[in-house]
């Protein structure tokens, strides 16, 4: 078993991507020997109704036909009016767990002030709550594109250590996937959380070229486990063979865990 945890369909409106359908992502994945891909569709970043992009996988996978598995996320937008209902239908056609798009759709991690200092809305808490009790795994993305080389349309924001340890900090049970960020950059109050919060999971191969010269063990990566630490192709890129790469060059990294460390967090792998 090879688990691909990052990877996506659809369309991103600041530049073309090439393998953004499930029968492209299929050939690239057997052509590297990956078994599995947690996918969802980039559409509900930007969609008013998140949950038409899901409908839109759904149709995908009813006429994929390849050999990858693909474990499908929801879009949840919990800003949205109704996203309850469909999170909910969602899990019940098939879908593996949810994806949170707090940067695109545009709420904190933390609490939020919505109405007044005596209403606080904690969204994305929410559908972490939601999710630990339909027992599927949350994947939250700290960003798509380096900041050096995004569009002028696009967001500059990026999640920190400091909006994830809002939000895990209060929900320590629910498997998430943070994707797109190194936790060697992470301070250590974060690195502190991480000690009791195992079933966090890291794509790995977002981590700097540092790791090459065994800094891999420096900092908060000390309190994270080798069965945390995933391989992740970092979607919506599009060639998997520099994500590859890192794992050969890298001292502390050990691909054949990586590979299916993940599965423990979705119920039809256990």
């Amino acid at each position: 078993m090879f688990i691909d945890i990052s990877t996506y369909i659809g369309h991103w409106p600041f530049r073309r991507l090439i393998n953004n359908s499930l029968d492209a992502m299929d050939s690239l994945a057997r052509k590297h020997g990956i078994t599995h891909m947690v996918v969802a569709n980039l559409n509900g970043f930007f969609y008013k109704d998140a949950n038409d992009a899901n409908l839109e996988l759904l149709e995908e996978l009813e006429r994929y036909s390849g050999k990858t598995e693909f474990l499908p996320l929801a879009v949840v937008n919990p800003a949205y009016p109704e996203w309850e209902k469909d999170a909910h239908e969602m899990i019940k056609r098939g879908f593996a767990g949810f994806e949170l798009a707090p940067v695109y759709h545009k709420y904190s991690l933390a609490p939020e002030m919505l109405y007044d200092e005596y209403s606080p809305k904690h969204r994305a808490l929410e559908v972490i709550n939601l999710a630990e009790e339909l027992d599927v795994p949350v994947r939250i993305c700290a960003s798509f594109e380096n900041n050096r080389g995004r569009s002028e349309l696009d967001s500059y924001t990026n999640l920190n250590s400091d909006d994830y340890f809002a939000l895990l900090s209060k929900n320590r049970n629910t498997h998430v996937f943070v994707t797109s960020f190194s936790p060697l950059m992470a301070d250590e109050k974060f690195s502190q959380l991480l000690k009791t919060r195992r079933n966090t999971y890291f794509d790995a191969t977002c981590f700097g070229y540092e790791i090459i010269d065994e800094k891999i063990s420096e900092g908060v990566l000390k309190a994270i486990e080798r069965e945390q630490l995933c391989y992740g192709s970092l979607s919506p890129f599009n060639y998997m063979e520099p994500t590859l790469l890192k794992f050969e060059l890298a001292k502390g990294l050990d691909l054949e865990t990586a590979k299916n460390a993940s599965a423990r967090a979705f119920k039809s792998l256990r």
